[in-house]
């Protein structure tokens, strides 16, 4: 039998409940204007309920039942207006809707014992109501038009230090250095390092119960670092941030509050069944502000589809996105609407069923995927073909634009396309191939002949892999991408890489991916601290080896299926020293390079044992963050400095204090699986670079350690902080997934621009080459101001130098060990279109310049059958370029002279790593080579 309930469950006002429980597991509790209702999940039944302070059993007493006399909820009051609100809780609770009214769904799932929860739900309707009247009741006591509350803040701040204010208090919170000790409040005195809170009439000013405080404006500020005004519809916290300077400087705030009533807005959508407890997005748009405001309280619609919100006078926009099915995508949104009394808006949709992808010259293709957005740059409603859902429904906003990315394929192509659409051009997506870029996969002749092979596709909003053959052709008009690849071979095993980033070259073009290849081992050892071996000083050898194919993708040991076993010895037989290292053994390591190996057995084809002596970690830097890392781990180590100096860029936009140019960090590595962070200095986890190939996503921790280089501590003001920079980050994924035409910034940033020339006369690159900044891969050295290429790997170097469309390169070079390639990676006519001048490759049997008609410089109209290098001496090389020829001469004897299209050479996946004009160095494994000139000059260009 349902309990009856006196009529003091509900609050005097009538507009909210209060629901408090000890929840363990998951629970519901049903809502209606009549009963409430307990519905237990899992683990132990609620215990401690209480609805707005009257206690409750729901073990006992599942249902409660109120009298005609005393009802649950007034009549009047619609439950479509229902906000949920958690004032306390660890887990989720959400708001839904079902044909007899609310239902209020706890999980505590996935945590142990049971932990209090308190949420509040508030009525649309009742709080308009308590609103106008509140007003009211205002103007009829001061008899005129209601003004705007302002408050003037003065105070001397040294740190950092926050006022929040509530209707109900105003609270001081100090986070960095001295306490102020005096602040002027409306001309009222306030020391709050002894009166940390106050009530706000006991300081002359008053602001209304109910008030909403999301319109107040920051109308005139002082101080030397940031004063900021953060705000939601209860609370505003005004900012003060000195810590970019020492001792301490006078600031001052001024805000203003609008006194404004709150409006019922009716959002309604004419296909109910596709938005029942969908839930609503409303932005805010204020004068002033870069971008709208998300309003945070919770909104979903009802059985009917409805939702009505409480809203003060202002411009907004509704959005719905949502999944009811997997065969079912609805992005519906209003245009801007103007409040400023009872409002109704009605959302109009139409269905569209599965759009129709058409590219010029490339007929049948099926569409495979499809992702739609309306505004918000928070993520997409997805479809994907498979056997649950074959098709796709559209339900969208009439006369609206939309963002779209769409894969599909016929027995020919991949299409991978994004595109903004007005809502009746997506029944039928259209491109012309004359704004995509053509892509082409190619194996490589050295590689073993795979029985299938596939590639990975990784784009900020999506994934696609397909299989690939010599003839498979994939189109995009997007200009970045990373990707990764697989082959399999016989006896069921497969081989699969790691995914690196490649950015595709502007406008119609084609792409020649050259995958596979001889894979070369690579190894690299360091002694770093491991803090979860007991001490805080302990330190472990940190190994690690693999294969790398020729572009610098990485063998996935995990998700290969190759039998991969290795191991470390050391070179005196002995075993290697066991963490946590003693002194005694980290003084037997030594130079790593020279006192350890490391052996691995694998089988391809045929089984192999690779012995290797590992690599130092060598020097990266980006603009502001430098590190070390691995030689080999090029992509991964420059995606995670980029992301870190994201990160500073944001932190430094939501303070509003400038980064100094000379601001630096110091970015080392240890084994800990925590972080730690101070000035110019951040300590992470290795793992968390070794294992980063997202280009777009927020490195683990990395802003909260490099927030500490700032002046931080572990308070709110840095949790908020760090929450931003996530967001934003997030909002930057998306903001590149809106551009297909977005290109990466420079991946590692160069000390200073790239050096101009002046006609005729020579520029000394050796002189201007900074191993630290200019080393992509490889140890690089310098003896006596001579260039020494890396011994036992291979190197790449970039030349400080944009070339210019005609131009002689003068170097002078000395073969130290070995037989096989110096290359150098040269631009030959306006388009930016590279090739690579071999020099004694093939093992010293021929030269030539690479990728022309897709061929190797060893087997094309370039190739000059011998070697350059015969003995250990200096032999001079000039390489004459213009627009449409490359002239090579070594000690005086012409070797290469072509002329023709520069077009004809096909940009290898790796050179594409070359931005713009830019010049490189390489050498190809255990060759060495001396080089002590290397000098540039313009020259004029034929007519």
């Amino acid at each position: 039998m349902a309990s009856p309930l006196s009529g003091e469950l509900i609050d005097q006002s009538g507009t909210s409940l209060r629901i408090l429980a000890n929840i363990d597991g998951t629970d519901q509790l049903h809502i209606s204007h009549r009963a409430a209702r307990w519905v237990h999940g899992s683990w132990g039944w609620p215990a401690h309920v209480e609805i707005n302070g009257q206690s409750w059993t729901p073990r006992q007493q599942p249902a409660l039942q109120v009298g005609p006399d005393s009802p649950f909820l007034r009549s009047h009051i619609r439950l479509a207006g229902a906000t949920i609100r958690k004032l306390r809780g660890r887990g989720q609770v959400n708001l839904a809707y079902g044909a007899n009214g609310l239902i209020v769904r706890f999980d505590d799932e996935g945590h142990n014992g049971s932990a209090t929860y308190e949420v509040l739900i508030t009525f649309a309707d009742q709080i308009c109501e308590q609103s106008r009247r509140e007003i009211e009741s205002l103007k009829s006591e001061s008899g005129q038009p209601l003004q705007p509350i302002e408050l003037n803040i003065q105070t001397k701040i040294d740190g950092a230090d926050a006022i929040q204010i509530d209707s109900d208090k105003v609270k001081w919170a100090h986070y960095e250095s001295s306490w102020p000790r005096k602040v002027s409040l409306n001309d009222r005195n306030w020391d709050p390092y002894t009166e940390r809170e106050f009530k706000p009439e006991s300081k002359g000013f008053f602001i209304p119960a109910g008030l909403n405080l999301s319109g107040a404006e920051l109308v005139e500020k002082k101080g030397r670092g940031a004063v900021q005004l953060l705000k939601s519809d209860d609370r505003l916290t005004i900012r003060f941030d000195d810590r970019h300077a020492p001792g301490a400087d006078n600031y001052a705030a001024r805000i203003r509050i609008p006194i404004s009533q709150l409006w019922p807005v009716v959002i309604q959508c004419d296909l109910p069944e596709h938005v029942v407890n969908a839930p609503l997005t409303i932005l805010r748009y204020e004068k002033n502000e870069k971008r709208p405001t998300i309003v945070t309280e919770q909104h979903v619609f009802d059985h009917l589809g409805r939702t009505i919100v409480a809203l003060p006078a202002g411009s907004y926009q509704f959005e719905v996105q949502h999944q009811p099915r997997p065969d079912v995508l609805v992005a519906l949104k209003s245009s801007r609407v103007e409040v400023g009394s009872a409002t109704t808006v009605r959302l109009q949709s139409i269905q569209i069923p599965t759009p129709k992808l058409v590219v010029s010259g490339h007929r049948g293709l099926d569409l495979t995927q499809l992702g739609i957005r309306s505004i918000l740059p928070t993520g997409a409603v997805a479809w994907k073909r498979n056997s649950r859902a074959n098709h796709v429904s559209l339900v969208l906003s009439q006369d609206q634009t939309y963002r779209i990315r769409v894969f599909g394929s016929n027995n020919y192509a991949q299409v991978a396309l994004w595109k903004e659409l007005k809502t009746n051009e997506i029944r039928r997506i259209r491109e012309t191939e004359e704004n995509m870029v053509r892509c082409s996969f190619g194996w490589q002749s050295e590689s073993l002949p795979p029985l299938a092979a596939g590639v990975e596709l990784d784009f900020p909003d999506s994934h696609c892999e397909f299989r690939v053959t010599n003839n498979t052709l994939f189109l995009t008009n997007r200009r970045f991408l990373e990707l990764g690849y697989w082959f399999q071979l016989k006896n069921g095993r497969k081989v699969v890489f790691h995914p690196r980033g490649y950015a595709l070259p502007k406008g119609e073009s084609d792409h020649q991916f050259e995958l596979g290849g001889p894979l070369t081992g690579r190894a690299s050892a360091a002694i770093l601290t491991n803090e979860n071996l007991g001490s805080p000083h302990a330190r472990q050898l940190w190994t690690d080896i693999c294969l790398v194919d020729p572009h610098g993708h990485i063998l996935d040991h995990q998700k290969s299926t190759i039998d991969w076993k290795w191991e470390v010895q050391m070179r005196d037989g002995a075993a290697p020293p066991k963490p946590p290292l003693t002194p005694e053994a980290v003084m037997r390591l030594g130079n790593v390079a020279e006192t350890v190996v490391l052996k691995a057995r694998y089988q391809l084809d045929q089984p192999v044992e690779l012995t290797l002596p590992p690599e130092r970690f060598v020097s990266r830097r980006s603009k502001r963050v430098s590190t070390t890392s691995p030689p080999y781990m090029n992509w991964r180590t420059a995606a995670y400095l980029a992301k870190a100096e994201r990160s500073l860029s944001e932190i430094a936009s939501e303070r509003e204090i400038p980064l100094n140019p000379s601001y630096r960090v110091k970015l080392t590595w240890w084994l800990n699986g925590g972080a730690v962070g101070g000035h110019g200095g951040t300590t992470m986890p290795l793992r968390g670079m070794t294992g980063d190939f997202n280009w777009f996503k927020h490195p683990w921790a990395i802003s909260h350690e490099l927030l500490h280089g700032f002046g931080y501590g572990h308070d709110d003001d840095m949790n908020r902080t760090d929450r931003v920079v996530q967001r934003r980050f997030l909002e930057h994924k998306w903001f590149v997934a809106d551009h297909p035409d977005h290109a990466p910034e420079l991946l590692i940033e160069p000390k200073a621009m790239p050096t101009k020339f002046v006609y005729g006369e020579p520029v000394d690159l050796l002189k201007l080459i900074d191993l630290e900044r200019d080393t992509l891969l490889g140890e690089w050295k310098w003896e006596d101001d001579v260039l020494l290429t890396p011994v036992s790997s291979g190197g790449r170097l970039k030349l400080p130098v944009e070339a210019p469309s005609s131009y002689e390169l003068l170097m002078v070079v000395t073969r130290l060990k070995g037989r096989d390639t110096l290359g150098i990676d040269i631009i030959v006519g306006e388009d930016d279109i590279g090739t690579m001048l071999a020099l004694d490759g093939w093992l010293g049997q021929a030269c030539g310049l690479h990728y022309l008609d897709g061929r190797g410089g060893d087997q094309n109209e370039s190739t000059y059958k011998r070697g350059v290098f015969p003995d250990q001496k200096e032999h001079t090389i000039l390489c004459r370029v213009t627009p449409e020829s490359v002239f090579v001469e070594v000690d005086d004897n012409r070797i290469i002279d072509w002329h023709g299209d520069p077009k004809r050479f096909r940009i290898s996946s790796d050179s594409a790593a070359t931005r713009g004009r830019e010049l490189f160095l390489a050498e190809t494994k255990n060759v060495s080579y001396r080089i002590s000139k290397i000098q540039l000059r313009t020259i004029k260009s034929p007519e």
